[in-house]
């Protein structure tokens, strides 16, 4: 089989899992009475327990040469913690899984990044591969909603490591790359080389700035739509929509990353971000807000896509493990701890509108930030 079917195979399956996870994990959290606040810490366990568990992960990738032996053993223990999520109980015990469930989950994204990138002969072609996972969580975002408007939620672990297993079975055909990765060794700490590039602490507080927002909106929009009337069929299909918007940008992205410099493109995304948050802000009918669910192809998948590039220009090859990581510790995890607690703290303040025009002044200061790095830094 041809490694780049094996690639975009690989990625159907992972984020079809992704795709049961993302949107329902905080309905299941509802339905066992959780409230705002309570989903709001719980949402930010994870992250927390991701953005050491990354740093980990891939710093040991690199060293050893094994980014695929790594993303294996990533994939079987997450598929193990997701099953047992459907039978955890009570607070206590949501965030404990919920911690083991990061331990193991978050580097399976950086690290099967990193794999592609490396495996490509051209990296911009990376958009190309990527939107195969785009089509895997629509797809299940969709029956997902379907699915459990008969079946109890409570099975949605369940589900979702059936589906891991499907991606288990690919990602042991995927390709594994060593070249790029020999001079890696001689390097202590590959984390810490990674952290001292020129120009990338800028790069990290943009996305901290966009993602907090972002990771807000993951966490409380089912819970939106549900205070708004929507069904589960409705969420669902809000979260289709958004990732086979996503499908048009990482298809064309390659085309525009060589036509246009990625640090320019993570300006648009982000205005793009801020104009969505308003929008939401403002929209009272969940028929309405599903049809903008197609804006996360220009703010979200746009700037995930310039960012992965702008990583990979700035960083040698036998590093993008550690790299990669770093950037979806920011991205999935610190943003996600500052983004889901303050939501969940928002929501009960005041109301969900306040938590998007929040988000949207937040946005705005990462566009001010991004144009003002652009200005300056002309060397990539």
């Amino acid at each position: 089989m041809k490694r780049n079917s094996v690639m975009a195979g690989y990625y159907i399956f992972y984020f079809a899992a992704v795709g049961i996870y993302l949107p329902f994990l905080p309905l299941f959290l509802t339905r066992s009475n959780m409230n705002s606040l309570q989903i709001g810490f719980l949402m930010s366990v994870g992250p927390l327990a991701g953005i050491f568990a990354q740093a980990v992960w891939g710093t040991l990738a690199d060293r050893h040469h094994r980014r695929k032996e790594y993303l294996l053993a990533a994939l079987i223990l997450t598929t193990f913690i997701s099953i047992t999520l459907s039978f955890g109980k009570g607070f206590l015990s949501f965030a404990f899984l919920l911690f083991l469930y990061a331990l193991t989950n978050s580097p399976i994204t950086p690290l099967s990044d990193a794999l592609v990138l490396n495996t490509l002969d051209d990296p911009k072609d990376y958009g190309k591969i990527r939107r195969w996972g785009s089509l895997g969580f629509a797809l299940t975002a969709a029956l997902g909603g379907l699915i459990f408007s008969h079946l109890d939620l409570a099975w949605f672990g369940v589900l979702e490591g059936i589906i891991l297993l499907g991606s288990l079975f690919w990602a042991n055909s995927l390709p594994n790359p060593r070249d790029t990765m020999q001079k890696v060794s001689t390097i202590p700490f590959p984390i810490i080389s990674v952290l001292n590039a020129p120009g990338l602490l800028v790069f990290l507080i943009v996305t901290l700035l966009f993602m907090t927002p972002y990771n807000a909106y993951t966490a409380f929009f089912g819970w939106h739509m549900q205070a708004l009337g929507a069904s589960r069929w409705w969420i669902g299909l809000g979260w289709m929509i958004a990732a086979l918007s996503e499908m048009i940008v990482f298809s064309k992205g390659s085309a525009w990353l060589k036509r246009s410099h990625p640090q320019y493109l993570i300006a648009m995304a982000g205005i793009i971000f801020a104009l969505r948050w308003v929008t939401y802000s403002f929209v009272q009918d969940y028929h309405l807000i599903v049809l903008l669910q197609i804006t996360q192809s220009l703010s979200f998948a746009l700037f995930y896509l310039a960012g992965v590039e702008y990583l990979n220009l700035l960083l040698p090859p036998y590093l993008q493990g550690s790299t990669q990581s770093a950037f979806n510790a920011v991205s999935f995890g610190i943003s996600a701890i500052v983004g889901t607690v303050g939501a969940g703290w928002l929501i009960r303040i005041g109301e969900v509108q306040l938590m998007y025009r929040v988000s949207a002044l937040l946005t705005v200061g990462g566009v001010i930030l991004a144009l003002l790095f652009l200005q300056y830094d002309n060397r990539l």
